[in-house]
């Protein structure tokens, strides 16, 4: 079994927690940062494309890089994208040595602050799967 499908082991029981506890919370998304979807949660349709979400979070994520690098010399660490419908939160994370991006989008009535503080908790909680017996 691969390093993402016994990752993507790990990460049900945390997706789920996060998702039940706040109805607000539409998707909650891992990928690769060269575009490849881990595991994913939506309330979302079920059209909705799991590989498009890894491709438009990874090129975000080094869309976000560049321009953190250019401007603070440091990579980046949070992205939002507010709509009048809710907004989208991408946080870069690293695993075993491997970069992933982390999304989560909300209604809005979940507050960017809000979004903020469960998305770190997540990206947290997700740092902190012990990854020896995973890789």
């Amino acid at each position: 079994m691969s390093f993402n499908n016994m990752l993507s082991e790990r990460l049900i029981d945390l997706f789920d927690d996060y998702s039940n506890n706040d109805n607000a919370i539409e998707i909650i998304s891992l990928a690769t940062t060269d575009g490849f979807p881990v595991h994913h949660f939506s309330r979302l349709h079920e059209g909705f494309d799991v590989e498009t979400m890894a491709a438009a979070a990874s090129t975000l994520y080094s869309v976000s890089n560049a321009v953190t690098k250019q401007i603070l010399s440091k990579s980046f660490k949070i992205t939002f994208i507010e709509s009048e419908q809710g907004n989208v939160a991408f946080v870069a994370l690293q695993l075993n040595d491997k970069d992933f991006v982390l999304s989560m989008s909300a209604k809005s009535n979940m507050n960017i602050a809000n979004l903020r503080l469960l998305i770190n908790r997540l990206a947290n909680e997700i740092g902190d799967i012990d990854l020896a017996d995973v890789a």
